[in-house]
């Protein structure tokens, strides 16, 4: 039963990261449709430099995913929360 419950507690940790990235995600995506754009990040990032969302967006299309925002937020470059949330 303790492996179990062991087991359980580390994969709910482990979850948490990723469901805090989601629910900042979509609180980011004003509209809905999966990605955040320039205007969304500014919203979500009033202070952040010019260059950080060119910087953020690693694929240079226009737009960042989930996978990009937890990248730049695991090398500094975003604070872990928004400055609405």
């Amino acid at each position: 039963m303790f492996k179990t419950t062991t087991a359980a507690t580390f994969a709910f940790a482990l979850a948490l990261p990723g469901a805090a990235l989601a629910e900042m995600g979509a609180k980011m995506d004003a509209d809905g449709d999966g990605a955040v754009t320039m205007s969304e990040f500014q919203a979500a990032y009033p202070d952040a430099e010019a260059g950080t969302f060119s910087a953020v967006d690693t694929n240079a299309d226009g737009a960042l995913s989930e996978d990009e925002i937890a990248a730049a937020q695991e090398a500094g470059k975003l604070p872990e929360t928004s400055s609405e949330g």
